[in-house]
């Protein structure tokens, strides 16, 4: 799935490449992804002739903020990625959306399981939207203490594997990030969220930036945008080699050697280490 630093690392591009770009054409393959506009044709209309102004990110969704006080909302789909090419590049199987500009180059967005969504809202209009509400803790976005964090942790009640995945605690969190932090902290996923010690909570806590801010260094966990791709292909299936255990299951932990293994935690398939974390 995309996940919170896939999302930041999108938006770090959008910022270098397509800020201040005017767009001059829109096309857009699937009807489905388009929401908050009638159809295909009237998103093109809020669309071309307007030059972008600014990049921006809510969780997993990514924002581009045009000069007509209107925001371009590409909410990232569940495998999604986007990719920068000359004006000229053709696009492949995987490319729901294709954006020219005035000056050169194009936008790609990709989008294998067509789950996405691209709309065009006021300025005003986007804190009211239930797709951009923001539930849980942002930990690339939001200044939080680990006391805090230990509310939503004790709130919910949840096993910790499914509370570290669930919107509601942390925003754009999947199995790969949830798998890491359980490991750098040392604690088992099995455990029950709200009865976790101060102590524990801290090391979590620290998990939780140490994790996000690693991924968002390295360009994310997935395939690099600038790899191939096809329709078939899954960036997950290929462990990132920071990757401490996801990915990596009957390799040794590299923090006790016993082998990682992969089993199901709280409902989740869980790559872990049974021997040192606890």
């Amino acid at each position: 799935m995309t996940q919170l630093p896939e999302a930041e690392v999108t938006r770090k591009g959008l910022a270098s490449e397509v800020v201040g770009k005017r767009v001059t054409s829109t096309e857009v393959t699937t009807a489905s992804l388009v929401r908050h506009q009638r159809n295909r044709p009237e998103l093109y209309k809020r669309l071309e002739g307007r030059k972008i102004s600014g990049a921006s990110r809510r969780g997993t969704a990514v924002m581009l903020e045009l000069e007509d006080d209107t925001t371009f909302v590409i909410q990232m789909g569940s495998r999604a990625w986007i990719t920068h090419h000359k004006a000229s590049a053709t696009p492949d199987k995987t490319v729901r959306m294709v954006l020219l500009f005035a000056s050169s180059g194009a936008l790609h967005y990709h989008d294998q399981n067509k789950d996405g969504a691209l709309f065009v809202v006021g300025d005003d209009e986007v804190d009211e939207l239930p797709e951009l509400a923001p539930g849980g803790i942002d930990p690339l976005a939001d200044v939080f203490t680990w006391q805090a964090f230990s509310s939503k942790l004790v709130e919910l009640g949840l096993p910790l594997r499914a509370a570290l995945v669930d919107r509601r605690v942390l925003l754009g969190l999947g199995d790969v990030y949830a798998d890491e932090i359980l490991w750098t902290a040392g604690i088992s996923g099995a455990r029950d969220a709200s009865q976790l010690s101060a102590q524990e909570v801290r090391r979590l806590y620290r998990g939780v930036l140490e994790v996000i801010n690693e991924a968002v260094k390295q360009g994310g966990a997935s395939a690099s945008e600038t790899q191939e791709r096809t329709e078939e292909d899954d960036p997950d299936d290929v462990p990132s080699s920071f990757l401490r255990v996801h990915g990596r299951q009957g390799e040794p932990c590299p923090r006790c050697r016993h082998a990682v293994q992969l089993e199901d935690v709280a409902g989740h398939l869980s790559f872990h280490c049974p021997q040192c974390q606890t």
